[in-house]
């Protein structure tokens, strides 16, 4: 079956790449002069606007001015490292949002080539990413990664993840993932959904289906993500030499009429009833 593009529908299923354009301006941080942190604050409201607006050149140039001139501050360094992601500038974007974190890429050893970058001294145990009122703030200081809020946290790592599925690092991707999960539950079911999206768009069908399934049970009424099951699914359907009509493997007919049952005009209602009917199905589940 053909592979859809839908690397747009990440921004759909969760705030990874902007906030809000309408947010309120960032609050400034008593341990510095307040002259410079509204110029700061100011900068970062722009940016954002900037992101939400796809001009993320702009954006990347207004933080790499402020992270030169203010490179202790976080809230710049994940404004720059999200215009970068969009800009595909992986290995740029990889060093802002670690940068961020507190983590110094020189300094870190793997243990494996595979292995996910983690700070020797700083277990992630931080609690998803419901709003973005923390990342409101510049003030926060570059040190350990210890003490950053938990929707900072959750963007950066969550942001990884999506760098090492570009970048085709499966270990590395699944476990920034796994550290956006810990880091901001409750967001978790979005960041999941995003996992599941660029899998898929990768042609990973194993792991864009866990990631699939991992979000419904995070949030089983989430009617995307059941779809995205079915489309991981039917990647094993095939072909009855008798009747031509499609064979789907277990589970698959159930997770497209689940979508359709939660979004029955949703932007995949089409495909979903296409699938089923090229099967010779019903839409709906029979009763027994």
């Amino acid at each position: 079956m053909p592979r859809k593009l839908l690397v747009f529908l990440a921004l759909a299923l969760a705030p990874l790449t902007t906030s809000s354009a309408s947010a309120q301006q960032p609050t400034q941080a008593p341990d510095h002069e307040p002259e410079k942190l509204d110029s700061v604050n100011a900068a970062v409201v722009t940016a954002r606007i900037a992101t939400k607006d796809k001009r993320y050149a702009d954006a990347e140039i207004l933080m790499l001015k402020v992270t030169a001139d203010k490179p202790q501050l976080v809230i710049p360094w994940v404004e720059l490292g999200l215009a970068q992601l969009r800009l595909k500038k992986y290995p740029e974007a990889e060093k802002s949002f670690k940068t961020a974190l507190g983590i110094d890429p020189a300094s870190l050893e793997r243990a494996h080539s595979e292995d996910f970058y983690q700070p020797s001294t700083s277990p992630q145990t931080v609690a998803p990413f419901a709003t973005r009122a923390s990342r409101n703030t510049v003030g926060h200081e570059i040190s350990t990664g210890q003490d950053r809020p938990p929707d900072v946290l959750g963007t950066c790592y969550a942001s990884l993840g999506e760098i090492y599925i570009h970048n085709g690092k499966i270990a590395n991707a699944k476990a920034a993932f796994d550290a956006a999960v810990k880091a901001n539950p409750p967001q978790a079911a979005s960041y999941r959904g995003n996992e599941a999206i660029f899998f898929f768009d990768a042609g990973n069908t194993d792991e864009h289906l866990a990631a699939a399934e991992q979000a419904i049970a995070l949030d089983p009424n989430r009617g995307m993500m059941y779809y995205f099951k079915a489309q991981a699914l039917a990647e094993k359907a095939t072909i009855d030499s008798q009747t031509q009509k499609l064979i789907l493997p277990p589970g698959c007919a159930e997770a497209y009429r689940k979508y359709l049952q939660l979004e029955p005009n949703g932007q995949f209602a089409a495909d979903s009833k296409g699938v089923l009917t090229a099967a010779g199905l019903s839409l709906k589940a029979t009763k027994s």
